[in-house]
């Protein structure tokens, strides 16, 4: 006998059912004195998963299974391989598993006769006929009940074995034909397309704005990877964004940044950024870092361009000027009797980095990074973390028009 092993990959969620075919082929041909196949299963690696039109769209934990075994052999003799004929008079050769390339080389060249037993010697319809090979070079093509005569190997046996050369091309999803639930996605290809789509879409939107009729950008990055009926131009699109590649990069750093902080939002972004990848159940949360991202890099942005903020009018003078909104923060209520009077301090920055200040208990108030046309009384200059503020009064706010090309 012939010692050889197949080896082949699987998902690593087969493990279980692999171990069950291995085992019941083992018994099937126990039963007719065939010795077992040892089989061993690697450590889980993570392996590219391509989608069904050849597209790489992540990684899957995998698994490298190794069946191994004595190839039968009885008096020198050897069956290598099964002809399988069809109606139309083609033959398909199906080679022993684990066979050796000589063997395999021989079955090969072998010109086979349709429907003919060189056992029996009798011409009659077969739908599969077998090679057998003596170690002695000779080549016998046999029927299927003169193969255990002739050679003095179980056919039954053989062909239970046979399965061992199916399982490598077996579909070990089923018929689903879905997106495996243990697909991974690599995180910075998540971060590339999430930035090329923020970048399309000119911001960020969360699935609450989906009221807005927008499509929030963590739908439009899970479309990206898992849509099959998405548009290739779209994809190209995406793929085409010349500065995601450095924005993703950028903002992976800062995810990094945030892991083990006080946070518990930062520090669950930073827990999946670390990763090589990250499960699809997970991508809506590590899309938002892009959010997160922009909303430090505005910041930073806004204290840089304040600290050259400097007192504007003077008391009592109306002044009107275009700004940005930077913050908007609701202070405690103010009571008048039994009536509560809203309260919120809202904070504005000029094309100059002047900080202007409003304490407003108007009913209607901006959004923040809203572009308005701000007009107030100055009431007060004041210092707020070193940042001079110019206080202002009876504001009217209105929405700044945008400028003609």
């Amino acid at each position: 006998m012939n010692s050889e092993a197949m080896r082949f990959s699987v998902p690593a969620t087969a493990q279980a059912r692999v171990r069950q075919l291995v085992e019941a082929t083992n018994a099937r041909a126990a039963v007719h004195k065939l010795t077992a196949y040892a089989l061993d299963i690697s450590a889980p690696f993570l392996a590219d998963y391509h989608d069904v039109d050849g597209r790489l769209i992540g990684k899957r934990p995998t698994v490298t299974v190794t069946i191994s075994g004595d190839i039968p052999r009885h008096q020198g003799w050897t069956v290598i391989a099964r002809l399988d004929h069809d109606e139309e008079g083609e033959t398909i050769t199906s080679l022993f598993p684990g066979l050796p390339e000589s063997d395999a080389e021989a079955a090969r060249q072998h010109r086979t006769i349709e429907n003919f037993c060189q056992g029996c010697s009798v011409a009659r319809h077969r739908t599969a006929t077998y090679l057998a090979r003596h170690e002695n070079g000779e080549m016998r093509q046999l029927g299927t009940t003169c193969v255990e005569p002739y050679t003095g190997l179980p056919i039954k046996g053989l062909e239970a074995l046979w399965r061992f050369g199916t399982l490598k091309d077996s579909d070990w999803d089923g018929d689903e034909g879905g997106i495996p639930a243990d697909l991974r996605v690599p995180v910075i290809e998540v971060l590339r397309v999430a930035a090329a789509v923020v970048t399309q879409d000119g911001r960020f939107y969360s699935r609450s704005e989906q009221w807005k009729n927008t499509v929030p950008t963590a739908d439009s990055v899970e479309a990206y990877f898992f849509d099959r009926k998405a548009p290739q131009e779209w994809r190209d699109a995406i793929n085409a964004e010349p500065d995601a590649a450095s924005t993703a990069a950028a903002v992976l750093a800062w995810a990094i940044q945030g892991y083990g902080s006080l946070s518990e939002y930062r520090h669950k972004v930073g827990q999946l950024a670390k990763g090589e990848t990250v499960d699809p159940r997970h991508l809506p949360t590590l899309v938002s870092a892009i959010a997160g991202w922009h909303r430090d890099q505005e910041k930073e942005a806004t204290e840089r361009a304040a600290q050259n903020s400097k007192p504007q009018g003077t008391v009592g003078e109306r002044i009107t000027t275009s700004a940005t909104v930077t913050t908007v923060i609701e202070l405690e209520e103010r009571y008048y009797g039994y009536h509560a009077q809203r309260r919120r301090l809202i904070k504005f920055q000029d094309p100059s980095g002047n900080v202007y200040v409003w304490f407003s208990s108007s009913a209607t108030i901006p959004d923040k990074g809203d572009e308005v046309e701000l007009t107030g009384t100055v009431k007060d200059h004041s210092i707020y973390n070193e940042t001079a503020q110019t206080v202002l009064t009876r504001c009217r706010v209105a929405e700044r028009e945008p400028v003609a090309a």
